[in-house]
C-alpha cells in the first residue's frame, strides 16, 4: 500500500483509484484515461460495487450514501474527487477539537 492513507498526495490517490478500477475491467480494455466514462471502459455494475469495496478497504473510508451515485462513478476524475472528499472529511473530523477520531477511522 505504500504511504499511510492520510499522507498520500493527490497523484497517489488518483493512481490508487486507477489501479483499483483497472482490476475490475475486462482484460482487453483499452487505456484508462481520466475522462473516459468507466462504463465505456468496460466497468460493469458488479465491477462498480467491487471497486467501491476495494476503495473503502484501501483508503479506510466508507462511501456515504450521497456519493453512491452514477455521477461519482462516471470516470476516474469524478471517482478520485469522491475519494478525496471522503479523505478530507475524515481529516477534518480527526482534526476537530474534542474528537477522538483517528486518521484511519472510517467516515460514516
Amino acid at each position: 500500500m505504500g504511504l499511510p492513507r492520510a499522507e498520500r498526495t493527490d497523484d497517489e490517490v488518483y493512481a490508487s483509484v486507477r489501479d483499483l478500477v483497472t482490476r475490475q475491467l475486462p482484460p482487453d480494455a483499452g487505456p484508462l484515461t481520466p475522462a473516459l466514462p468507466l462504463r465505456e471502459a468496460g466497468l460493469t455494475s458488479l465491477g462498480t460495487v467491487a471497486t467501491m469495496v476495494a476503495i473503502e478497504a484501501e483508503f479506510g473510508v466508507t462511501f456515504p450514501e450521497e456519493l453512491v451515485t452514477p455521477a461519482s462513478f462516471h470516470d476516474l476524475t469524478s471517482l478520485t474527487s469522491a475519494v478525496a472528499s471522503m479523505l478530507a472529511a475524515r481529516k477534518a473530523a480527526a482534526d476537530a477539537p474534542g474528537t477522538s477520531a483517528g486518521a484511519d477511522d472510517a467516515v460514516v
